[in-house]
């Protein structure tokens, strides 16, 4: 009786290792790895439309940033009106400041109109 445990015991033992070496083994999985890739094509191929593939990355894309922005402006408190600019030409050391929304075309095209007469008049020595 005694034999027969022993004997069960070692058989159940040399059983989990056969599984064990199985289970941790790549050629154990190439094949069933492969199939799951297979159904997974045909499914692909039958149920989801090839513009899609092309489409859904560039909505994700678009959806992300717009995500992106909402967590920034409810991080950083950003208001649309209160937006500030640094400029390129600013001296150095300069805060940012509020960006001159109010351009002034009339004067700045009428001082131009100015200053080509006052250049033409030099230039016309009569």
């Amino acid at each position: 009786m005694e034999n027969e445990r022993t004997s069960l015991k070692e058989n159940l033992i040399e059983i989990f290792y056969l599984v064990k070496a199985c289970f941790t083994s790549f050629w154990f999985w190439l094949p069933i790895l492969f199939t799951i890739f297979m159904y997974i094509q045909i499914l692909i191929f039958i149920f989801i439309h090839p513009l899609f593939l092309l489409i859904a990355p560039t909505l994700i894309s678009i959806y992300a940033l717009i995500q992106e922005k909402k967590r920034l402006k409810a991080q950083y408190k950003f208001e649309e009106g209160e937006r500030k600019v640094l400029l390129a030409s600013d001296p150095l050391g300069t805060r940012p400041h509020a960006p001159n929304s109010k351009l002034e075309i009339e004067e700045a095209v009428e001082e131009y109109a100015r200053f080509l007469k006052a250049k033409k008049k030099r230039s016309k020595p009569e």
